[in-house]
């Protein structure tokens, strides 16, 4: 699991809402607007608990297989993160001649210590794909951290993208009692730190630079006064030598709440409010000339059944595109404690509704230079446009509405003007019976949550399935497209 999370609530409250039909009607701009936001090549990629590293790569087949659709969509590896609560429990031993080693009286339980080996980095060069790959800070041993990080250069030096020293350092002293931390661990003292372990790895680090992924923070806000924040460790924390050595700046995106209620947690009003907390971060971040990303994200940042749902795979969608449009760089989705995540991609035997939600984001962002956000939030109903060499290139339309499954479902109608394309458009659909459906285990019966009437096999994520394109007629420039609630659609312009 990322870790235990207090969150304070929404911003703004959602709406109520009725089956009323509802009609919404956003302009598409004929060439890249100057207020959009460049594209990465490959803006969804997967993050793996850092304990569970080993086992996803040697015993969940299932998963390397569903991540052959996103190699397919980027032409190369998906990118990859290796970290998460327990980076900050491992010690690293070069003398262990396996890949980790640690004991727990549950199965669905996380170690609180474990020990790893020289054989854990040599599964990253077997997986051959850009990766984020998370140290020990917590425990303050920069000996240990340091020899295990060289160790992982000379074994798998090709692959390392950025290096993370700690993860989610702003919750070390308040949940954690980390050895590191001090009280009250404010931004001041866990600066500091940053600051010094990032210079000491700087000083010993023997290949290319810049290569640290700073930050890496639970929470895009205080959880108490002064507490660890970006805006701190950017502005004040870090001299010049410490920013030119780091590559990326990280944060972690979960939803900033607790509740349990899919109709509120899911709806796009609180998405919103959600992702808004790090346009400040991001601003700052690119004013000296470096990335943001969300190194870990997940719907929610403890275990609540609604988070293996079709809401959760939509509130993904929307989540993902919104985090781009204002400047987000990646999105690494997490995947914690096998069996035992809610928003894990998969378990050891299914793939489960989070996938989705990850894949058709993917989807829809692929082959894209620059994105938009047409909405502004205040409302169930998200449209992004994303354009290509400067041109509208895709919609994608997502309707955050709840639907029990019962009863009428609320139909939300999308109008697009200003188009230019041609007389008929194809279109993409991500759909299942009910907010609440959750895919099952059962291979004799076919998953009811598809991405264009197709899904995902159980045995080896192959889809299955014929793809079915919707089409829609434009005419003047304009067309209007039906949206169910708790669906997104992509529309190819």
């Amino acid at each position: 699991m990322a870790g235990l999370r207090l969150y304070l609530g929404a911003a703004a409250a959602v709406a109520s809402r009725t089956l009323a039909a509802v009609t919404v009607t956003y302009p598409v701009p004929s060439t890249t607007p100057s207020n959009s936001v460049e594209l990465d090549s490959a803006p969804v990629g997967v993050s793996m608990e850092f304990f569970m590293w080993p086992s996803y790569m040697t015993n969940i087949s299932i998963a390397t297989d569903c991540l052959k659709h996103f190699d397919e969509l980027y032409g190369k590896k998906t990118p990859t993160r290796i970290g998460g609560t327990t980076q900050d429990r491992a010690t690293y031993d070069p003398d262990f001649d396996g890949y980790v080693s640690y004991h727990v009286d549950h199965p669905l339980d996380a170690p609180m210590t474990l020990t790893y080996g020289p054989k854990f980095f040599d599964l990253i060069s077997a997986w051959g794909a850009e990766t984020t790959l998370g140290f020990n800070r917590g425990d303050n041993n920069f000996t240990n951290t340091m020899e295990a990080a060289l160790t992982a250069q000379s074994r798998a030096g090709e692959f390392l993208l950025a290096i993370e020293l700690g993860n989610e350092p702003d919750l070390y002293y308040l949940y954690w009692n980390k050895p590191v931390a001090t009280a009250p661990w404010n931004e001041t003292q866990e600066g500091a730190n940053a600051a010094q372990w990032a210079q000491a790895f700087i000083d010993s680090w023997d290949g290319e630079q810049p290569i640290l992924s700073a930050g890496v923070y639970g929470v895009p806000l205080s959880l108490q006064p002064d507490g660890p924040n970006m805006i701190y460790l950017v502005s004040e924390a870090y001299n010049e030598t410490v920013k030119a050595g780091t590559k990326v700046y990280c944060a972690h995106a979960y939803a900033l709440s607790t509740g349990t209620d899919l109709q509120t947690e899911m709806n796009h009003i609180r998405t919103a409010s959600d992702i808004s907390q790090f346009k400040d971060d991001v601003a700052l971040v690119n004013s000296i000339g470096r990335d943001h990303i969300i190194g870990e994200a997940g719907f929610h940042g403890q275990d609540v059944d609604i988070d293996a749902t079709l809401g959760s795979a939509v509130q993904m969608v929307d989540k993902t595109l919104l985090a781009t449009s204002i400047g987000l760089k990646q999105i690494y989705y997490h995947q914690g404690t096998i069996n035992q995540a809610y928003f894990n991609w998969w378990s050891d035997d299914q793939v489960e509704a989070p996938f989705y939600g990850g894949y058709f984001a993917a989807l829809a962002l692929s082959g894209g230079d620059h994105i938009i956000a047409s909405d502004n939030g205040t409302d169930s109903y998200a449209q992004y446009i994303i354009y290509k060499d400067g041109s509208p290139f895709k919609a994608v339309l997502v309707n955050t509405d709840y639907y029990s499954g019962t009863g009428d479902r609320n139909q939300t109608t999308f109008t697009l003007t200003g188009l230019s394309c041609s007389k008929t458009v194809k279109t993409l659909r991500m759909t299942a019976p009910s907010s609440d459906y959750t895919t099952t285990a059962d291979t004799s019966v076919a998953q009811q949550l598809t991405i264009g009437g197709r899904y995902f096999s159980n045995k080896d994520c192959a889809a299955i399935g014929e793809e079915h394109f919707e089409e829609v007629k434009t005419s003047g420039g304009k067309a209007s497209f039906t949206v169910g609630a708790s669906e997104a659609l992509i529309v190819y312009l």
